[in-house]
């Protein structure tokens, strides 16, 4: 359970993990850099509750700061054969750990076997965010969730020490190489309060956060759509201004066709202008983040070569 500044979510996580029908052999806390008091509220709950907890919880600093870096910190000290992950804010049912084992122990070839996320939203913002990512009120199988075979590391390799996409990544290779992943579609997760952020201002800032290691992952096509589609906008602009009107009115469309492919039939939720707008707006505040995260990235990727 990695964490980072999660003060106001920490305990509702940690009466969740012992609220489990099926108690685990330990519960490990991974901090990730924490510039809150999350280090120390875990410290003090466990501390508290020690003598009643079905198991041993560890807390382990870190000092790691990404979320890939610090799932595979935590991997590396487990020692069982099982390895089951979760993420603290996440509202999880109490019967997740139990009916992800019985799935997994009932396929002899399967190594691990996930749950998914579904992702309501708090405000318009935060709902159009999602749409536009996760896919609004979609169930997505994701990592947080899931119960693995220890020896699956073995084979695919340590989650890599990225922000974003380390786990989209880890999943391909794992699936490339083989590995049988089951999808337990009764786990269900969802964010304790935003899912994503609550306006644009913050939307944009945390697009340029996550699209920054972008090219740490090896994905290149992205970071260069993204450039080139900027280039071929401004030469646009500047060259054939009279057609602006059509490539913005193309950008748009192809936004909404996102939206309905992530979402599939929730899209309609979006069927009102006003919200229309904010979907628009939303995925301009999200590209724009993701391009300056990109160049940053690029530049970063330059520098230290």
């Amino acid at each position: 359970m990695p964490y980072f500044n999660e003060a106001e979510v920490i305990v509702e996580t940690l009466e969740q993990l012992r609220a489990q029908t099926l108690a685990p052999a330990a519960v490990i806390m991974v901090n990730s850099s924490s510039t809150d008091n999350s280090l120390s509220i875990v410290d003090s709950w466990i501390s508290k509750n020690q003598s009643s907890l079905p198991c041993r919880y560890i807390n382990l600093d870190s000092e790691t700061n990404t979320p890939g870096g610090t799932k595979a910190a935590g991997v590396d000290i487990a020692t069982t054969d099982l390895v089951a992950f979760m993420d603290c804010g996440l509202k999880f049912p109490a019967d997740w750990l139990a009916s992800q084992l019985a799935m997994l122990t009932g396929d002899s070839l399967a190594v691990w076997v996930s749950g998914g996320l579904v992702t309501s939203g708090e405000g318009i913002i935060d709902r159009c965010a999602i749409a536009h990512t996760y896919g609004y009120r979609r169930f997505r199988p994701c990592v947080p969730s899931s119960l693995l075979k220890r020896n699956v590391f073995e084979v695919v390799g340590r989650f890599k020490n990225l922000r974003a996409g380390y786990d989209a990544q880890w999943v391909r290779d794992a699936s490339r190489l083989g590995q049988k992943r089951l999808i337990n579609r009764n786990v269900i997760v969802s964010y304790i309060g935003t899912s994503f952020a609550p306006n644009l201002w913050q939307v944009f800032k945390k697009s340029i956060k996550y699209a920054r290691p972008t090219l740490r992952s090896g994905n290149l096509i992205t970071p260069l759509t993204y450039i080139l589609a900027a280039v071929a906008g401004i030469v646009i602009a500047v060259i054939v201004p009279n057609i602006l009107g059509y490539a913005v009115t193309g950008y748009v469309a192809a936004r909404l066709m996102l939206v309905v492919r992530k979402s599939k039939s929730n899209s309609k939720y979006f069927l009102r202008p006003d919200r229309l707008l904010m979907l628009v707006l939303t995925g301009a505040a999200m590209d724009l983040g993701k391009l300056i995260g990109f160049l940053r990235g690029l530049n970063d990727s330059l520098t230290t070569k």
